[in-house]
């Protein structure tokens, strides 16, 4: 397995590869190449991302949503791919069938941080929050950009931008002794069906 270190200098050097792409995706991949926080869409809500291996951006982002560590809000990651989610959290049995079923998709699920994660903005938490988002645009930048962090765009305390009139992700928490949602949106679950919570 590659080190995070080995992890992170393999996207801040990534090529993107020659594929067709429309001017607003490029322009959107281009931004987040040079650093810049973008606004995106995603069937939920408008989000502010940037890319997990931008240190200078995640900051600017904190300063955007007006966010400290100990604010008590995590910015949520989007990886790559869910193949890929192990690599920065611990996946509880509970949890495994939720990432079969629904990602990408509607779903946040938090879980505990994996200790072989090293990062300078999520080694301040022991959780992270992990959604792919279904939009059609995230399968087609996540191989360009590496993973992303991800927040709704809007000023804290402000009202989420939903283009859908969809709400915000379901949001389950899986770093308790019993799975619980700790947001309702338009994915409902029956979390009495899941097995008991133990890392890996």
């Amino acid at each position: 397995m590659k080190s995070q270190k080995n992890i992170n200098e393999s996207f801040e050097n990534h090529k993107p590869s020659q594929t067709a792409l429309s001017t607003s995706e490029k322009d959107l991949i281009d931004a987040l190449l040079s650093g810049q926080i973008v606004t995106i869409p995603t069937e939920t809500v408008e989000g502010y991302a940037v890319r997990l291996c931008n240190e200078s951006a995640i900051y600017d982002l904190m300063r955007l949503k007006d966010r400290d560590f100990t604010s008590g809000k995590i910015f949520t990651l989007v990886p790559e791919s869910k193949s890929t989610i192990s690599q920065y959290t611990l996946i509880p049995p509970a949890a495994q069938p939720l990432i079969d079923q629904y990602v990408p998709g509607e779903l946040t699920i938090i879980l505990p941080k994996n200790p072989n994660f090293i990062h300078p903005y999520y080694d301040h938490f022991t959780t992270i929050g992990i959604r792919i988002p279904a939009h059609s645009l995230f399968k087609t930048i996540l191989p360009l950009t590496g993973p992303l962090l991800l927040t709704s765009a809007n000023p804290r305390g402000g009202t989420p931008k939903s283009t859908t009139g969809h709400l915000p992700s379901t949001i389950v928490d899986f770093t308790t002794s019993t799975p619980k949602i700790l947001r309702q949106g338009n994915l409902h679950l029956n979390l009495s069906k899941l097995p008991p919570i133990s890392a890996k």
